[in-house]
């Protein structure tokens, strides 16, 4: 018997999911992602309400364009606006001009997507065990800002891929004959939101690894992850009244239900982008050296030994980074006060033949 689990553990070692998961648990995954979920919920808040402000700019005299917008942003986050929302969109109007509330709320909307974006980058970071970081602040908080500026427009191109969709599977319909209300077309429409969604979750679960993780993942190792990642979030999207429901069931959270399945759907949609992320880092470590990453352990002590292993080159590779950049800081010190002098001798000579000629 010691014997058959023995050989489960080694075989289990060498798949791929097995690794991935492991590594998101020794990496204090779920941790990393309670993080992500706090940050993430004050800046979903912010952005909905000015985004949708601005939204009703321009989509006032189109409510087919303006619920499609809705059901959009309900579909890649259930829960949040629309019928039974946590926002209710009748209250949001279109701003009269610039005011000063206007502004801090812009204000406040930057710094939470910069915020949610950045513990994103170090969890991703985390897991990678990427521990050196040269980029300069400023331009890690524009990347950060930029990334959710990206998000936002590609949940409104979804609205605008699903509104054609829609539009196209109804023109098809009425070409053959089908009414509006036929199940075929309801299928073939609930089809498309769910593949435009997919597609949506697949596309920032790459951008955003290729942009914050500090690597550079393979073509085929970020769209496996990523495909993984879109799946298991579409899922989630799709069974998102379980929550809901599961929330509402209990007396006590009845008055906030919506609030509690939100914060819970963000939680377990962090962890699905976290696991999607190991995923991609241990194809990337397999590419490094397969046979290393597969039969390298093939007990947990063994595992335990190879990554306190990994740990320790991190962290030498961090010194070294370190140390370079303190050498580079000394270099253009020595340079700065070596041009400095010259100009320093000079003037003493001048102020020497000065008091000589004075004599």
């Amino acid at each position: 018997m010691p014997n058959l689990i023995a050989r489960v553990i080694a075989r289990a070692l060498t798949l791929k999911p097995v690794r991935a998961l492991l590594l998101y648990s020794e990496r204090q995954g779920p941790m990393l992602a309670d993080s992500v979920t706090y940050r993430t919920l004050f800046s979903l808040f912010a952005a909905v309400l000015l985004g949708f402000s601005l939204a009703a700019l321009w989509l006032a005299g189109n409510p087919v364009a303006w619920q499609a917008l809705i059901d959009a942003v309900d579909a890649a986050i259930p829960g949040l606006v629309g019928e039974g929302g946590l926002i209710d969109l009748d209250d949001v109007q279109a701003p009269a001009g610039l005011t000063v509330a206007g502004v801090i709320a812009s204000i406040g909307l930057v710094g939470a997507a910069i915020g949610a974006i950045g513990s994103l980058r170090t969890a991703i970071r985390r897991l990678g065990n990427e521990l050196t970081d040269d980029s300069f602040w400023l331009w890690v908080l524009l990347r950060n800002l930029l990334l959710a500026i990206g998000i936002g427009t590609a949940l409104g191109a979804s609205a605008v891929a699903t509104v054609i969709g829609s539009a196209g599977i109804s023109l098809v319909g009425g070409w053959l004959g089908l009414a509006e209300d036929d199940l075929l077309l309801q299928i073939a429409t609930r089809a498309t939101t769910i593949v435009v969604v997919f597609l949506l979750d697949a596309a920032v679960i790459a951008v955003a690894f290729r942009a914050l993780s500090g690597t550079k993942p393979s073509p085929r190792s970020l769209i496996s992850g990523s495909l993984i990642g879109a799946a298991g979030l579409t899922v989630l999207q799709q069974l998102s009244s379980l929550f809901v429901g599961g929330a509402g069931s209990n007396p006590l959270l009845a008055t906030f239900a919506s609030l509690i399945a939100l914060l819970l759907w963000l939680n377990l949609s962090a962890q699905v982008i976290l696991i999607a992320s190991a995923y991609i880092i241990t194809g990337i470590e397999e590419e490094r050296d397969r046979v290393r990453a597969r039969f390298g352990a093939t007990t947990f002590l063994q595992r335990r030994v190879k990554r306190a292993e990994m740990s320790v080159q991190a962290a030498a590779d961090e010194l070294d980074a370190a140390r370079a950049a303190e050498a580079e800081e000394w270099r253009g010190r020595a340079v700065a006060a070596a041009k400095a002098k010259p100009k320093t001798d000079e003037t003493t000579t001048s102020d020497a033949g000065a008091r000589r000629g004075d004599r």
